[in-house]
């Protein structure tokens, strides 16, 4: 678990819009605040396409009207184990993949931010790396909360709700 200090710090860099490091349910993943401007920030880190939609972590489901979703009776699966739920925004103009994180410290950190996106850290194609020193090297510029190494590299499932598909 981060320390208290760790998330402060990390919910001060991320109210500053920086990117950062930190640890989820499954993996470690490159986190920013929730807004465009990030959402492509994060891409160029990953050289990803710059439109790529990212995973969005929730610390509680009211956090959903935040995101202006469309909830249906599919929100439920949010509460199953590291389970991502894509969702229609009230608007239709997008949709929004969305997961209730479950650790307390990164839980503690969304409740001072609001909702993240959070994806994994490597470069787009490649595998996600979860060890302190690869992480650490990954990019110099971006701040590593790191507690411990994650053995359990298992990706969220994934479900979207507007096509009722499961799509991992």
């Amino acid at each position: 678990m981060l320390s208290k200090d760790q998330i402060f710090r990390a919910s001060q860099q991320l109210k500053n819009n920086e990117v950062i490091i930190l640890p989820t349910d499954t993996i470690y993943g490159l986190s920013a605040a929730w807004n465009k401007k990030n959402e492509v920030k994060i891409n160029e880190i990953k050289k990803a396409n710059l439109e790529k939609p990212l995973i969005v972590l929730i610390s509680d489901v009211n956090q959903l009207d935040i995101l202006n979703i469309q909830k249906n009776e599919y929100c439920e699966l949010l509460f199953e184990k590291s389970t991502t739920v894509i969702f229609k925004t009230v608007n239709g103009s997008e949709n929004i993949g969305v997961r209730l994180i479950v650790r307390e410290d990164v839980k503690s950190i969304l409740d001072l931010t609001g909702p993240i996106f959070s994806t994994s850290v490597n470069k787009h194609g490649d595998k996600p790396i979860n060890s302190k020193e690869e992480l650490e090297n990954f990019n110099k510029n971006i701040k590593v909360y790191f507690d411990q190494e994650i053995s359990n590299t298992k990706a969220s499932r994934i479900f979207n709700s507007v096509t009722k598909v499961w799509v991992r």
